[in-house]
């Protein structure tokens, strides 16, 4: 019993569109800092929320 594959499209209602955002860059600027630490590498990363507020994530490795 295996994952049945999703096909991904936009989510019409704004209000479930802004909380999937939420929580989906939630999860990728905690990997994003995983990852700046993990490899010792810098990251910069730009998001545009739905509602267009962009929101800047600059990952540098403390040494």
């Amino acid at each position: 019993m295996g994952r049945r594959k999703l096909k991904i499209q936009r989510l019409e209602d704004m209000k479930a569109r802004q909380a999937k955002y939420s929580k989906r860059k939630k999860g990728i600027l905690k990997k994003a800092k995983e990852l700046s630490i993990l490899c010792d590498v810098e990251i910069v990363l730009l998001l545009s929320s739905p509602s267009g507020k962009p929101t800047l994530f600059v990952g540098q490795n403390p040494k």
